[in-house]
């Protein structure tokens, strides 16, 4: 038991040190088709700032504020604009994900300032009107996808990078998911489509669950054939599709339960006859008793955790026992061979 401790602390703390990874990272490959900042930071102007701010939010920005800080705020949101023109180069983007993608980074801006401070309220009433009079930036991604259809012709399928966050899940994991792409030479995002092979996968924007935004997963392990003629329960795939890039696909880190599994009496001990036997079956993690069905070749004998009977005719041999489950939570055990 201390070791199986041991072994889940050093897991939670190589999760915990584990690299935050950048959703657009700033080593991207500028495109020369990419739309200029200052037309993406087009926004609500020094005079019109307060007023917007309260029509359309309720906020209460001051506009000494506005008036003290527009400049410096302004040259801090360039980078992020500089980005969304980026952004707008891919053909699977489109205007919204490229803005949308960098809302973090507009609000971010403003923990320079310690939480909870008067600075950092209004900094971020300020940087969040501000995002918002962007706008719709249709007119300026039209411009960079005829830039880059009028250039000379892809040579070849692109490839994706991608991650989920969180990174890792147990199988009763219940929540949103995220799953970010990036094309792998530009380190541009990519709007890619986003499937699970298992398990039910819930779009939060649109109808088709995508890269960029948050998802409803409920987990499902997948059953695959194993080399002894059963059936093993496995990690899921997520695969990425988007035009112009090879389908990219990720084993999900999921944790697939196991099982502590005894016999009693030993199969070894079973005779011609009526035999009456008991099969234990344990989950390896919680020590609980684990639903599984209990199975002598094709036959059914009963559940696991009961007393079952087997009767072997003279001169036949005992058939494989096997465990099964029957809501797919764990992989076929076999607890004896066939004679």
């Amino acid at each position: 038991m201390k070791k199986v401790l041991l072994l889940l602390l050093l897991a939670a703390s190589a999760a915990a040190e584990a690299p935050v990874r950048e959703r657009f990272p700033d080593d991207y490959k500028p495109q020369p088709c990419a739309t200029p900042a200052g037309e993406i930071c087009d926004s609500y102007s020094k005079d019109n700032m307060v007023g917007y701010a309260s029509a359309y939010r309720g906020f209460d920005l001051r506009s000494e504020w506005v008036y003290e800080h527009y400049e410096e705020m302004t040259r801090a949101f360039l980078p992020f604009c500089t980005k969304i023109g980026n952004c707008f180069t891919v053909k699977a983007n489109n205007w919204v994900f490229c803005v949308d993608l960098m809302k973090a980074d507009f609000l971010g801006v403003c923990d320079k300032y310690p939480a909870g401070t008067d600075d950092h309220r209004q900094c971020s009433m300020f940087a969040f009107t501000y995002y918002l009079g962007l706008g719709a930036q249709t007119k300026e991604h039209k411009a960079a996808q005829e830039c880059v259809a009028a250039g000379p012709a892809q040579e070849g399928e692109r490839t994706l990078e991608a991650w989920m966050e969180p990174t890792s899940f147990a199988h009763d994991f219940r929540g949103k998911v995220a799953v970010y792409a990036y094309d792998a030479e530009t380190h541009i995002p990519v709007r890619a489509r986003l499937s699970i092979d298992a398990g039910k996968l819930k779009s939060g924007e649109g109808p088709i669950p995508t890269a960029g935004y948050p998802v409803t997963w409920t987990p499902g392990l997948k059953r695959v054939p194993n080399a002894h003629g059963h059936r093993d329960l496995v990690a899921p795939t997520m695969t990425l599709e988007a035009v112009g890039y090879k389908p990219l696909t990720l084993p999900l880190a999921m944790e697939v339960p196991k099982l502590i599994v005894e016999m009693s009496p030993a199969a070894t001990e079973l005779k011609t006859g009526m035999n009456t036997f008991t099969v234990t079956a344990r989950d390896a993690a919680t020590g609980q008793p684990a639903e599984m069905r209990v199975m002598a070749g094709d036959l059914v004998l009963g559940n696991a955790n009961g007393t079952v009977q087997l009767e072997i005719a003279p001169g036949k041999k005992r058939p494989e026992i096997w465990l099964t489950s029957l809501y797919d939570r764990y992989s076929d055990v076999v607890v004896a061979p066939a004679q």
